[in-house]
């Protein structure tokens, strides 16, 4: 009976969740840093799927917004050896071999900055041609097509309707590329007039001809030529950049590109500023190391930044085939 008395109060200290307080803490972080992707990949998915069935024109393909599948792969990879890494230094502050927990440490470091290394390269492609929210040219001739059972002037007046209403919904936007096109366009043909026009590469020839067709003006033959409209100019730049690949950097016009980018750097821009994060607390774990203070004491610390580093590893895996290969 007094034995029963006195462990009634022992029972009751260790009463409560079957883990330590940090654990705890971490997977209730983790649970709302889910939520957040989530949300973002959702919405994502959302858009990409929402597109109109009846148009040619569909979600950007990877090569038309400069995604280069293997880069992705590599990356995957690199963080996937990161999170092994990551493994091997808890393990070794298990087993307290604390100077082979400091090596892996390091070694997870720097596959996360080679990581973001590898991001940074694919973000100057993307700053490089122009593939930015908002700076994309959305409008490209032959959207719509009449149906098959109307004669040809029904079919005329048709696409006649079909290009008004179009101009009114896209004015500000197209007219906005207009003016960004013919801004890189001057700058490219700066200098070049038609008695030099010979001497210069293949590129800017074409630029030259773009940029003065974009503006109207007349002929050779006195007769009066109309400006492009936005649609046209996009589709005369999309052809310039397939053929000049390189040679030059305009802005493309890619259907629903301003949406794809914002996509784009939304997820792996909060995913990359995740990544950096577990750079700044392996930093200092390294340093630690460094300076012989890792002891037994930090073995659930590490474990707590493996679970978060494992959640980085996850999220991106989800990314990846949702940017570069669906």
């Amino acid at each position: 009976m007094t034995q029963a008395v006195h462990d009634e109060p022992r029972q009751q200290a260790h009463m409560g969740l079957p883990l330590p307080h940090g654990k705890l803490a971490m997977w209730l972080f983790l649970v709302t840093e889910i939520m957040f992707f989530t949300a973002l990949i959702g919405v994502y998915v959302i858009l990409r799927n929402g597109t109109p069935s009846h148009s040619p024109f569909h979600w950007p393909e990877p090569h038309q917004v400069h995604l280069v599948e293997w880069i992705g792969a590599l990356n995957t990879f690199v963080l996937i050896c990161s999170s092994l890494t990551v493994v091997l230094a808890h393990h070794a502050v298990v087993v307290r071999r604390y100077q082979q927990a400091t090596l892996y440490v390091g070694a997870t470091l720097l596959l996360g900055a080679l990581f973001l290394g590898i991001k940074a390269y694919e973000y100057n492609a993307k700053f490089q041609h122009h593939i930015l929210p908002g700076y994309i040219g959305e409008v490209l001739p032959g959207a719509n097509e009449p149906p098959g059972n109307l004669t040809d002037k029904q079919k005329e007046d048709w696409r006649f309707n079909d290009a008004v209403e179009r101009a009114k919904n896209y004015h500000a936007i197209g007219m906005q590329y207009f003016v960004r096109v013919h801004g890189e366009l001057e700058g490219v043909v700066k200098g070049v007039e038609a008695g030099n026009l010979d001497a210069q590469p293949p590129a800017v020839k074409d630029c030259y001809a773009l940029y003065q067709e974009m503006d109207g003006g007349k002929n050779a033959d006195g007769t009066y030529r109309r400006p492009l409209p936005p649609e046209e100019v996009g589709a005369r730049v999309n052809e310039i950049l397939e053929r000049r690949e390189g040679e030059v950097q305009l802005t493309p016009s890619i259907p629903f590109g301003n949406l794809w980018a914002s996509c784009y750097f939304a997820m792996t821009g909060f995913h990359a500023l995740h990544v950096f994060v577990g750079l700044v607390i392996f930093t200092i774990i390294l340093i630690m190391g460094l300076r012989n203070k890792i002891g037994p004491q930090h073995a659930n610390m590490m474990e707590l930044v493996g679970l978060y580093w494992h959640f980085v590893d996850i999220v991106w895996i989800f990314l990846f085939p949702l940017l570069y290969l669906v």
